[in-house]
């Protein structure tokens, strides 16, 4: 028993040294490495003479903390249904689950880093309840974006001869349909429950009580999570909002909210590795907002340095800065238990 308890004590180190070197390296590369940084620092050098910078770049931090704080409150109020934890609790899972998601692909592990802090639930139920979680923040970025995609269409491309009008109309309702199968499944999560119970057999049973979560949120419960998800959706849109109108990138608020929605559906649409996932957003943010302004609009202008400054930012603010906290709790993870 003392033996075991040893190496697991061993174990736990050696994973949770793994852990944060991983993630304060991933960190460190993007800022000193990365030629996106060089860019803002030179950029960043011009707009300082505004005096009012630094007071600017601290509300962008408060939104920060509103922008976690209410993702600790969603996934406190769906991990209630196994175990009961504070709002401090959370917040500590949600950044710790942050600095190890860091470097994993698609930010996988996220939930890993969620779920030990718990101490009385099934790790596998928390799992899946966070994978539930995620979910309700991928289908609020999707039905925005779907949206938006329609009324850009609507707008800028019916009656073009580029393209024919029904086409577009058919795209339009296929995006409409998928969105409403995607909520019809969230809604009903808890068929795949029964589902899984008739297709997994019986030898599998302990991972048909996994599973069983599915069924413990009803249609209000998973309502105010999509809410949630929604206030959180807001929130981190008016931040890359504010930092595109710091860095000179002239966008009305309609053109900002309708833009960004754009730039989140085709982020999350496109799989990444996280060493690589700023290079994409700063990417797709350039495509999206020179498209509009040089092709939509007909404007020869060239914002690409003042939007990778801003997506830059964003990251730094919105990634970096909580997952370097979120290693302070990573250092009291068991990932193998010592009793």
């Amino acid at each position: 028993m003392f033996k075991n308890t040893k190496l697991n004590k061993t174990y736990n180190f050696l994973l949770r040294f793994a852990i944060i070197s991983a993630s304060y390296g991933y960190i460190a590369y993007q800022l000193f490495y990365n030629d996106n940084y060089k860019q803002t620092y030179n950029l960043f050098k011009i707009v300082n003479q505004n005096k009012f910078a630094y007071l600017f770049l601290l509300f962008i931090i408060v939104l920060m903390c509103i922008n976690w704080s209410i993702e600790a409150l969603k996934w406190r109020y769906l991990i209630r249904k196994i175990e009961q934890i504070s709002f401090a609790k959370a917040l500590k899972a949600i950044l710790a689950g942050l600095s190890v998601s860091t470097f994993t692909p698609n930010r996988i592990g996220e939930f890993l880093g969620r779920v030990f802090i718990l101490q009385k639930a099934n790790p596998w139920k928390a799992i899946f309840i966070s994978i539930l979680c995620s979910m309700s923040q991928l289908m609020i970025t999707l039905l925005i974006g779907s949206i938006s995609i329609s009324v850009y269409i609507l707008k800028f491309f019916i009656g073009n001869e580029i393209i024919p009008s029904y086409i577009l109309f058919i795209f339009i309702l296929l995006l409409v349909f998928i969105n409403l199968i995607i909520l019809a499944i969230f809604f009903n999560v808890a068929f795949i429950s029964k589902l899984l119970d008739r297709l997994i057999i019986k030898k599998w049973r302990r991972i048909k009580g996994y599973f069983k979560v599915f069924s413990y949120f009803n249609f209000n419960e998973l309502r105010n999570v999509l809410l949630f998800s929604l206030s959180r959706y807001m929130v981190f849109s008016f931040q890359f909002y504010l930092l595109l109108n710091f860095f000179n990138v002239p966008l009305n608020m309609v053109e900002g909210i309708f833009l960004i929605s754009l730039i989140y559906f085709i982020i999350s649409a496109i799989p990444s590795i996280a060493l690589a996932e700023i290079g994409i957003r700063g990417s797709i943010a350039m495509g999206v907002i020179d498209y509009y302004f040089n092709t939509t609009l007909q404007m020869n202008v060239n914002f690409n340095i003042e939007v990778i400054a801003a997506t830059s930012v964003l990251w730094l603010i919105n990634i970096a800065l909580p997952a370097f906290i979120g290693n302070l709790f990573v250092l009291k993870l068991n990932f193998f238990k010592e009793k």
